[in-house]
């Protein structure tokens, strides 16, 4: 596949261009020479690459570059296993920023390993990486700059590890599952690691259960649809603190309440056009969920309102004013809210770890009529299951 790159008469042009404090007249310039949509956007986000002089990727990584510093390097390490080390190359050589990378990282250069629980289909462990992270390409050094910083300004840089059952029986489908999975899959949408496609076990489905897409809680493939649900879900669990549906049971009636268009709801308020957004990624018409790369857009465009300072942005800020003034008088006066953190109540059977969901005759998947058809708020009794019609589901 062609790579999309500016020609060098174009570049010429616009290489002194402050890409953060362009001119109207240079913006009409770039709108007249930049001709790709995705060029275009890229280089007025984040400027050219110091190294090619191309639109970067990200506001440190030219996609370019850093693929060229990667293949020079794999040589000089291996996992052992062939497929891992392919699946991992993979990762580097496409990556559009340094979040979008895996690296090998020998076992000792890990230290304090302590053990912490078992999950579903393998054993966790916390430990420090002795190293770091890659962060961006070095130029006046020629190498990867390592950064020990990038997680809260962490002094060691705390990670954590996870043992596969099975591992050495690892195959390359489960390897292009996981790839086709990258975020979502580190919540638990997955499957034993030495199942190959053959098996009828993999017909089957594995997951955390309020993470995973109706449609597919039902028996349908992954996709990258229900990837999107599953990115709302998250979200909504990282802008409000609460995991979602911790304080009621992860059995057949949640998975009936999900499909007749159940979906988390706290009273810590977020911004209703992040709200917005969450709410178009858990619709329960998969084809109505917005792409990933409109997902970007919508998210960069918050991004770029809350960077700038002109009032035509200023929605979004006047929104996150009024729900910290709303959360700040809720959580001054509750016992749900210890010092800097959230406190709440997981009921013993909201199961947090991957597992087989085995659910029979569940409904099509529909969105609630509103807010009130289908309530969700602290306690399981607050689900009108009557208005479900289990009766027809549960046998």
């Amino acid at each position: 596949m062609e790579e999309l790159m500016l020609s060098s008469e174009v570049i010429e042009q616009i290489k002194d261009f402050n890409y953060q404090k362009l001119t109207s007249e240079q913006s009409l310039l770039i709108d007249k020479l930049i001709l790709n949509e995705e060029l275009k956007n890229r280089f007025k986000w984040y400027g050219l690459c110091n190294e090619c002089k191309q639109p970067k990727t990200a506001y440190v990584w030219c996609q370019l570059c850093g693929a060229k510093h990667f293949q020079q390097n794999f040589k000089n390490w291996t996992s052992g296993n062939h497929e891992v080390d392919k699946f991992i190359q993979k990762t580097q050589l496409k990556a559009n920023n340094d979040r979008e990378i895996l690296e090998w990282i020998e076992y000792d250069r890990f230290e304090n390993v302590e053990y912490l629980t078992k999950g579903g289909f393998g054993t966790i462990y916390k430990a420090i990486w002795k190293d770091g992270c890659i962060e961006k390409w070095d130029t006046e050094n020629n190498q990867w700059k390592i950064s020990k910083n990038i997680v809260e300004r962490h002094e060691n840089f705390p990670v954590v590890l996870k043992c596969l059952h099975n591992s050495q029986n690892i195959t390359a489908e489960f390897l292009k599952e996981i790839e086709s999975h990258m975020v979502t899959s580190f919540f638990g949408f997955c499957r034993p690691a030495n199942v190959v496609p053959s098996q009828d076990e993999y017909k089957e489905i594995y997951g955390v259960l309020p993470y995973v897409a109706p449609e597919v809680v039902r028996g349908k493939e992954y996709t990258k649809e229900s990837d999107i649900y599953s990115f709302g879900i998250i979200a909504y669990e990282v802008c409000t603190g609460f995991p979602p549906y911790h304080d009621i049971a992860h059995n057949q009636f949640l998975a009936i309440g999900i499909c007749h268009g159940l979906r988390p709801k706290s009273n810590y308020k977020i911004p209703q056009l992040i709200l917005n957004i969450i709410s178009q990624c858990w619709d329960a018409d998969s084809l109505k969920r917005p792409k990933a790369n409109k997902l970007v857009d919508l998210l960069e465009d918050l991004y770029r309102s809350l960077r700038d300072h002109g009032t035509s942005n200023y929605e979004i800020k006047k929104q996150i004013e009024e729900v910290d003034k709303i959360n700040e008088k809720l959580f001054s006066s509750s016992l749900s809210h210890t010092g800097t953190s959230l406190s709440y109540t997981t009921n013993p059977q909201a199961v947090c770890t991957s597992r087989l969901l085995d659910f029979k005759n569940l409904p099509e998947p529909i969105n609630a009529i509103d807010d009130n058809s289908i309530e969700y708020s602290e306690s399981i009794e607050s689900i009108d299951f009557t208005k479900l019609n289990l009766g027809t589901h549960l046998n």
